[in-house]
């Protein structure tokens, strides 16, 4: 005999409206009573009826609205693409999904937004948030309305969070230092050209690099660190500082506003008389590798970020289905001119 949402009502204790809403991820059910209803069910070995479910989906007119703090960085221009390829994928659910960009790591201005979305508040938001407890609070708020929110690229410390989806930002760090430590000898100095540090990854690449230096490669020294905010114009003007101050042997490019470093570096005729390790493949990356100013990159598949927040966000709002791990890390990938494709 099938198993009936009155069935799972009954032995959870609840109104059949409660297990309807629990096991279809409506708001207005507290989440211990939404997991233990979900619990009782699969004990049941309930399965929903498939054109009742679709039919229920579609009167339901659901919305995932996604907040890009993308800026002038070319590297969202492939999260843009997996975005794309996730909304082509869950076409026939009659999800809408709206993308919302910002520039800069404005935490006024990424609240303001979220304020915004909020006034008709979508039933799920992938979003780029800032490092900073404001940011967090509200999201926090925002989760315990029963609105799912996922970390996407960018993550934070202390959010209640359906997922994090992207780099794991210290192993790219440490993956940096490596390559630079086998690719060099001797005592040698280098700068490191954040974005932010009020991006949790930006600081964990730093981090990872500064951490594997000294304690694998004791002879590599960070003479300085400056902060891009992952714009071209601010990259060039502190690389160029950098430059000017300090004699370096390397750089280490680990966020936006690469264009203007590399830009700083020809000024001074330091292109290929200097080390340089930057992030992701982006085509201007990929022209300074092919031609010898850049030795390495890290990459961490964003086609595949910006498709998985969709499809997983997705399977979330339909089927209640939870990602199998908190963070779900991209690969970091190492790419020279002789894998560039």
């Amino acid at each position: 005999m099938a198993v009936t949402i009155r069935m799972i009502a009954e032995k959870a204790g609840v109104s059949r409206g409660t297990v309807d809403r629990a096991l279809n991820n409506r708001p207005g059910v507290n989440a211990e009573v939404a997991a233990h209803v979900r619990r009782i069910a699969k004990e049941l070995n309930y399965e929903p009826n498939a054109v009742a479910k679709a039919l229920a989906i579609s009167k339901r007119k659901l919305r995932i609205d996604i907040l890009l703090n993308s800026g002038q960085n070319p590297f969202f221009e492939k999260i843009r693409i997996g975005i794309q390829r996730g909304m082509a994928e869950i076409r026939s659910y009659g999800i809408t999904v709206e993308t919302f960009e910002l520039t800069g790591f404005s935490v006024e201005e990424q609240l303001h937004k979220i304020d915004e979305l909020m006034k008709e508040p979508p039933n799920a938001l992938v979003i780029t948030p800032i490092n900073d407890p404001r940011v967090i609070a509200k999201l926090n708020q925002i989760a315990q309305q029963d609105l799912a929110v996922v970390t996407l690229n960018m993550d934070v410390t202390g959010l209640s969070k359906l997922c994090f989806i992207g780099c794991n930002y210290i192993r790219s760090g440490q993956t940096a230092a490596e390559i630079l430590g086998q690719i060099t000898a001797g005592e040698i100095s280098v700068g490191i050209l954040t974005g932010s540090a009020s991006i949790l990854g930006h600081q964990q690449r730093v981090d990872g690099f500064s951490g594997v230096c000294a304690q694998d490669y004791p002879r590599i020294h960070v003479k300085a660190v400056a902060e891009t905010e992952d714009d071209n114009e601010i990259g060039y003007r502190v690389t160029k500082e950098m430059l000017c101050t300090y004699q370096l042997d390397a750089l280490y490019f680990c966020a936006g506003g690469i264009d203007g470093g590399i830009r700083a570096v020809k000024e001074c005729g330091l292109e290929k008389k200097i080390k340089i390790i930057t992030v992701d493949d982006t085509d201007n990356i990929k022209e300074y590798i092919q031609s010898g100013i850049v030795n390495a990159t890290i990459c961490q598949q964003p086609i595949k970020q910006g498709h998985d927040a969709v499809t997983i966000t997705t399977d979330w709002l339909l089927h209640g289905k939870r990602p199998a791990r908190k963070h779900l890390y991209t690969q970091n990938e190492i790419k020279t001119r002789y894998n560039l494709d």
